[in-house]
């Protein structure tokens, strides 16, 4: 705890600059994580082999039985609200019965007003676009709730707005357009250039339906913070664009460590995004808010980096996973990641208090279940030795990881993942 405070003090002495400065707040984060350790990670206890089995099989009963729930689903069923019953409270009986895993989500989000954002969301998207795919509507919503969160963090009510609907939909459009390997790079070049210019206040006729709707959803956020009044917004709305464009030198672009700034490129696209939540959050904040939103971003783009490692090696796209990967076991950069992760939560305080406390938690169990699970999907980038210990503190069997993923996959479809953030917005 003592090394904490210091970090934090140390952080805060660091500051030069009070106003908006993106390099420096990546310098921040940057320095964050190159003084994270190697060394192994101290988790709280180890899960047997035994408790790991009972995990799985009651996993495997919750997918049969939510299977079940939504095959019988009738547009009749969807009217009435018991369906959502159902689904909610097969939910918690997995949460319940799940051993090692003390933090209950579901209640504590309810009680948050997560179900009338995520009902009103899914309102407001058919409202907006009726044609979007459901897969993107739960990207969306996916940083609707990280935007909640800060909320929560932030002591702000949780509630949907304008800007954090416009915000959440801006980028299953963009990053669709710009993740499709089909597309030229020079056109990817034109679209994120008629982009910028929208961002920084000009009025463009859209050449198209996918310009049209992004186009719109700026809108949205100009009505909520005039630009005039909150330029912090704006700025960070171009930070995160500036990311997502440094962000193309890493696709189809091999090169070796230390050849480019992958970190920095990586910090800035992650980082960038999360600090563009807080500002359309709360549209201005402290030093510290700043310095903390950048840096959650951070380690959420590092996970979703390691999650991805062999489809970046596949696709040439280089991070500080695929750069390595395949050369050098991963061990040391995973150890690292959750020493990093730590460091982010336990060197801030934004206001304190029980929810934040709780929130932070069940972050914290978050990243490391999406990072348990990015490690059983890329074993043969790790030691022997490591995938052995790192499993003694995984909920599952790494090898169990893998099995429900594809099992996932092939029991629920794209509509059913819509109609399970239906039944969540219903969980009033």
């Amino acid at each position: 705890m003592k090394a904490m405070i210091e970090d934090r003090e140390n952080i805060i002495q660091w500051q030069a600059d009070p106003e908006f400065d993106i390099e420096d707040l990546k310098e921040i984060s940057l320095k964050l994580w190159w003084q994270s350790v190697t060394e192994y990670p101290t988790f709280i206890k180890k899960i047997s082999l035994k408790d790991k089995r009972n995990n799985e099989k009651r996993v495997e009963e919750f997918r049969k039985k939510l299977e079940k729930r939504l095959e019988a689903l009738t547009e009749e069923k969807k009217k009435n609200e018991e369906w959502s019953k159902e689904i909610i409270q097969l939910i918690k009986e997995l949460e319940v019965s799940i051993i090692g895993y003390e933090n209950s989500c579901i209640d504590f989000f309810s009680r948050r007003g997560y179900s009338e954002v995520t009902e009103d969301f899914l309102n407001a998207v058919k409202e907006f676009d009726n044609r979007i795919n459901p897969m993107d509507i739960f990207q969306a919503i996916r940083n609707v709730w990280i935007m909640n969160s800060i909320q929560i963090l932030f002591d702000l009510e949780v509630r949907l707005t304008p800007a954090i609907f416009g915000y959440s939909m801006l980028y299953p459009y963009s990053d669709n357009y710009l993740d499709n390997e089909v597309i030229k790079k020079e056109d990817k070049v034109e679209f994120n250039n008629r982009f910028r210019q929208v961002l920084t206040g000009d009025k463009l006729c859209a050449n198209n339906d996918l310009e049209g709707c992004i186009f719109r959803l700026v809108e949205k956020i100009e009505e909520q913070f005039p630009r005039r009044r909150f330029e912090g917004v704006y700025n960070s709305l171009l930070a995160i664009h500036t990311g997502q464009e440094k962000s193309l030198i890493q696709q189809k672009s091999l090169s070796l460590p230390y050849e480019r700034d992958i970190m920095g490129i990586s910090f800035e696209k992650g980082g960038s995004s999360v600090l563009a939540d807080g500002y359309l959050v709360k549209g201005s904040l402290t030093r510290e808010e700043e310095i903390f939103t950048f840096a959650y971003g951070t380690f959420l783009q590092i996970i979703d980096d390691l999650q991805d490692v062999e489809e970046d090696m596949k696709n040439g796209h280089m991070t500080i996973f695929s750069q390595v990967a395949g050369k050098w076991p991963l061990d040391p950069l995973v150890n690292k990641l959750f020493w990093y992760i730590e460091k982010v939560l336990g060197s801030f305080y934004i206001n304190e208090g029980k929810d934040k406390e709780m929130l932070k938690n069940v972050i914290r169990e978050s990243c490391r279940t999406m990072i348990m699970e990015a490690i059983s999907t890329n074993k043969r980038f790790f030691s022997k030795k490591y995938l052995k210990d790192i499993e003694e503190y995984s909920m599952l069997r790494l090898t169990y990881f893998r099995k429900l993923k594809k099992k996932f996959s092939k029991s629920f479809s794209s509509k059913d993942i819509n109609h399970i953030c239906q039944a969540l917005g219903n969980n009033r």
